[in-house]
């Protein structure tokens, strides 16, 4: 795979950078702890307060889930500490990540490329990959990148910042506190891919978390050690029928039924809130599984203002019988 076409995968926000200085290796004579992180780029890791910091709170910290690759190359998953280092309280806070990131540092050398990804379907989990110069990692990336010393990799694609998925989680709480509608113009008034992503990613989140990160109809709640989750956020009313990112508009599937779902071959009778899969589908022999869950009540969200709405799935159901009366 080329370098490019690993940043470009769809899981991943838009990438940024920085250049690793003598410092950032380890080779100092200090031995300074960490990476120094660039003030212009904390608006892409999940926020810190400064303002916490002090004589008696000399760091305020976070950890973050990365996974470290050595160009394109999966190193090891990692917990990275990202803290502010005030020096006891003597000095402006100063970002750094540390703890965690000596399987890249021991690698590097000055001038070095260290590029940095969010996923987006993830809000604490990263990639750090680690380009060493004359590589053809290196190549690849030194003409977006130029002479800069930290940045976006490509400065017209901008990745969400923590400040934009702070305002969409906002957006979905007010959106949850009105009357519900299954077609809204809501979504059409959303303009902007960062603000769209923004909340797509928010309303991914607060899905995961109402069913904690269990399928609504199966009850699988497959993961990983180091936080990933088979199960995705399904749009009820799909965006494009008119529906939007309201929380009650959601349901976790994993990515079998949700891709079921969205395709007719099961919905939720409204009211009743139990599975419905229409003759026709279980005539299909690959379908025949589907038949589990037929007339099995739906796993709720843990806050009953979250629960998928029915005026949601009466849109489903409707939309679905038309599917098989044609």
């Amino acid at each position: 795979m080329s370098f490019i076409a690993f940043l470009l995968d769809p899981e991943w926000d838009a990438p940024f950078f920085k250049r690793l200085a003598h410092n950032d290796t380890g080779a100092a004579k200090g031995h300074q702890g960490g990476l120094a992180f660039p003030k212009d780029l904390r608006e892409f890791l999940p926020a810190l307060d400064e303002g916490l910091t002090g004589e008696t709170t000399p760091t305020v910290d976070r950890e973050l889930d990365v996974e470290l690759y050595l160009g394109t190359e999966q190193v090891t998953e990692s917990s990275v500490r990202y803290q502010f280092q005030t020096w006891g309280g003597t000095r402006p806070p100063e970002s750094r990540l540390t703890n965690g990131m000596l399987p890249l540092r021991s690698r590097s050398v000055e001038n070095d490329v260290l590029v940095m990804q969010r996923r987006l379907d993830a809000l604490e989990k990263y990639r750090f990959s680690l380009v060493k110069q004359g590589t053809p990692e290196y190549d690849e990336l030194l003409p977006s990148i130029g002479n800069r010393r930290w940045g976006l990799v490509w400065p017209d694609k901008r990745p969400i910042a923590q400040q934009q998925i702070t305002e969409a989680k906002t957006q979905l709480i007010t959106l949850a506190q009105k009357p519900f509608q299954a077609v809204s113009e809501e979504v059409k008034r959303i303009t902007g891919t960062q603000a769209r992503i923004a909340r797509s990613t928010a309303f991914r989140a607060g899905i995961r978390f109402e069913y904690d990160t269990t399928c609504a109809v199966s009850g699988i709640g497959l993961r990983t050690p180091t936080g990933l989750f088979e199960v995705q956020a399904a749009h009820v009313v799909p965006l494009k029928s008119g529906g939007s990112d309201d929380i009650r508009n959601g349901l976790a599937l994993t990515s079998t039924l949700h891709w079921a779902f969205d395709h007719g071959l099961f919905g939720i009778k409204p009211g009743e809130r139990k599975v419905y899969v229409p003759e026709q589908v279980l005539q299909i022999a690959s379908c025949a599984f589907l038949n589990e869950f037929a007339g099995k009540p739906i796993r709720e969200s843990r806050s009953v203002e979250y629960r998928v709405h029915d005026d949601a799935l009466a849109w489903h159901m409707e939309d679905l019988k038309r599917r098989w009366e044609n």
